[in-house]
């Protein structure tokens, strides 16, 4: 009994570790600082979302994008959720998803794969690609939001 578990902890570690399960998006740092009461107060309402780049974010209090921006959802459960926006099919930093508002999902503008948004898990819902979005912890204390990896 002890060989068989073995042999099945080692079974699901090796697959685990395998390219087809590992998210093609790189694990770049990730840090953003928002204010659901002023600065980013569009993120209160359900099914509201915002994209952050380098371009809008501030370098000064050590913000960072990871590898093709941050997408921050206020999900239909009332969740605060965040992904990279970068495709995982095409895992290039400048190809990255479009949001369409009124059903929550995202859609890559090259391969079409489309991920849900409005349940907050990021997951393929149709499309060609193996891999949900990259997923980053989000906490909220009080009107402020950290999204972090």
């Amino acid at each position: 009994m002890k060989r068989i578990l073995l042999i099945c902890c080692l079974l699901t570690s090796y697959l685990a570790c395998t390219d087809e399960y590992r998210n093609p998006i790189p694990s770049l740092p990730v840090y953003l600082y928002l204010d659901l009461t002023f600065e980013d107060k569009e993120l209160k309402a359900i099914g509201s979302y915002k994209e952050f780049t380098d371009k809008n974010i501030n370098h000064e209090l050590g913000e960072r994008t990871g590898y093709g921006g941050v997408l921050v959802v206020h999900t239909m459960l009332d969740e605060f959720k965040a992904f990279d926006r970068a495709c995982p099919l095409e895992a290039q930093p400048n190809i990255t998803v479009e949001v369409d508002a009124e059903v929550l999902y995202a859609t890559c503008p090259k391969c079409g794969s489309k991920y849900d948004l409005g349940f907050g898990t990021g997951a393929l819902n149709k499309g060609v690609s193996k891999h949900g979005l990259r997923l980053y912890g989000t906490t909220l204390s009080g009107s402020k939001l950290i999204v972090k990896n």
